[in-house]
């Protein structure tokens, strides 16, 4: 019966391939040779750690990593490994970026002990480092296996699971909020305050209008208490630890009442919407403002004044549009949600802003090509979400004035995004509106047309798209 390989046997075969012995297999791996000895002829044979099983692997022209699969089985063959062994082979998957291998190693951990506690407070330690999305089986393993509901880090592994899985996917994003929701008020203050503004953010762009004034309120209160009891002044302080948070607690504060507003405004509630632009119109009253907290209430400000002059436009005050597209051309971060207002705003009160569009031509060629998003102080949801609204109004305001070519383009736009973004309310009102104009497409925009729907059967998992075929025209009732 032939003899199973290990570690040692696999070494000692690679070593006599190449015809070291082991004086000169240790000048060549840097290993002493004792140590060496002990590893290949000890009775019974030494395991070796991880750093010298990299120094052995690179000796012999292999990557580090090499072998680290029997590795793990012959550690748990002998005996379940300190902690502080599997750390560090942990450590090692995660720069060399075997991800299998941290998840069979989780696997085997908590096959015999809970080790739930030095799981978590590993993952913690390499977030601070840098990583991220490697470290979600880390927190999936803590949900899983953590015992006490109301544990801090039960609620922190929802956290990072919740913010590790943002994407470009709304659907996605919306079954994160979901799930990580119920667990926001056992965490820390500051990372309380960071997920309430992920979840008001994530909700705004569900068009979900009354989870997002629950979020607002909620997160106004937090950060208003955070305020009164100089939480965020108190770092060494007595002893005491100042909340810890991703931006200054005034950005908080601030879209509080700037989230709420905007709530309230997508209500058509524009009068009570109003009234929330005082609470971020002026902020210089903060204490503790350092270099960013000053530049975020300057930024308040600029919100403030172009949420103004939109309510305007939105209630039908044409006398302020010239305004309006002034302080846009100077403010380009305010660009594109300022024109979706604007258009649709066209679209209700039926005004012509041809000479408005044609101002911004070169603008909206970059909102197209995403050179805009990139400079944007808007998160990339935010204006994939206002871009697609954009594009659609714009289809409307087109097929207003018999323009069919540019409305079609428009709809078509917003269609694509609408379907890789999994916005489904989009896509259902962009397909029953070109359903109508499907006469009118021509050669180029019915095939765009045919890859939505493809995609959208493919994304519904309805039907492989190989077995739709190829010559069906668009075009035939």
């Amino acid at each position: 019966m032939p003899k199973a390989l290990n570690i040692r046997s696999i070494v000692e075969q690679e070593i006599q391939s190449k015809g070291y012995n082991l004086s000169q297999f240790s000048q060549i791996s840097g290993m002493n040779r004792g140590t060496l000895s002990l590893i290949l002829n000890g009775n019974p044979s030494k395991m070796p750690s991880i750093p010298q099983m990299d120094k052995m692997a690179e000796a012999l022209g292999y990557e580090q990593g090499w072998l680290y699969e029997l590795y793990l089985k012959e550690c748990f063959d002998r005996e379940v490994p300190h902690w502080r062994r599997l750390k560090n082979f942990l450590y090692r998957c995660l720069q060399l970026g075997k991800d299998h291998m941290i998840q069979q190693v989780l696997d085997r951990v908590l096959e015999d002990s809970n080790q739930t506690g030095a799981i978590f407070d590993a993952a913690e330690e390499w977030y601070e480092e840098g990583y991220r999305e490697q470290l979600l089986p880390l927190y999936q393993c803590v949900i899983i296996h953590e015992r006490y509901r109301h544990a801090e880090r039960l609620a922190v592994s929802h956290y990072r699971i919740f913010r590790l899985s943002q994407s470009e996917n709304f659907e996605n994003n919306l079954r994160a909020a979901i799930a990580f929701e119920p667990y926001r008020n056992e965490l820390p203050i500051g990372f309380r305050l960071d997920g309430l503004l992920k979840l008001a953010n994530i909700y705004y762009n569900q068009h979900m209008w009354e989870k997002v004034e629950f979020f607002a309120d909620e997160l106004r209160e937090l950060a208003t208490t955070a305020y009164e009891n100089r939480i965020h002044m108190q770092d060494n302080k007595d002893g005491e630890r100042g909340i810890k948070t991703e931006r200054h607690l005034v950005v908080y504060y601030g879209h509080g009442f700037l989230l709420k507003g905007n709530a309230l405004e997508e209500q058509r509630r524009y009068q009570e919407a109003l009234t929330y632009i005082e609470g971020y119109k002026d902020l210089t009253w903060f204490e503790g403002l350092n270099e960013i907290g000053i530049t975020e209430i300057k930024k308040f400000k600029e919100f403030s004044i172009a949420n103004e002059l939109n309510l305007a436009i939105l209630t039908g005050d044409m006398n302020q549009l010239d305004n309006y597209v002034d302080f846009l051309s100077k403010n380009k971060m305010e660009l594109l949600p300022g024109l979706l207002t604007i258009v649709t705003s066209a679209n209700k009160y039926h005004f012509a802003i041809d000479h408005i569009l044609t101002f911004f031509e070169d603008e909206l060629l970059n909102l197209e090509s995403n050179k805009l998003f990139s400079e944007n102080y808007y998160d990339k949801n935010f204006n994939l979400d206002h871009y697609t609204d954009l594009c659609f109004h714009l289809g409307i305001y087109f097929l207003e004035k018999n323009d069919y070519t540019k409305a079609i383009n428009n709809i078509i736009i917003s269609l694509e995004i609408s379907q890789t973004i999994r916005k489904h309310k989009h896509v259902i009102n962009g397909l029953a509106l070109l359903y109508f104009l499907r006469s009118l497409l021509d050669s180029k925009q019915h095939e765009r047309y045919d890859l939505i729907m493809k995609g959208v059967l493919a994304n519904e998992e309805i039907i492989p798209t190989h077995c739709i075929p190829n010559d069906i025209n668009s075009n035939d009732t």
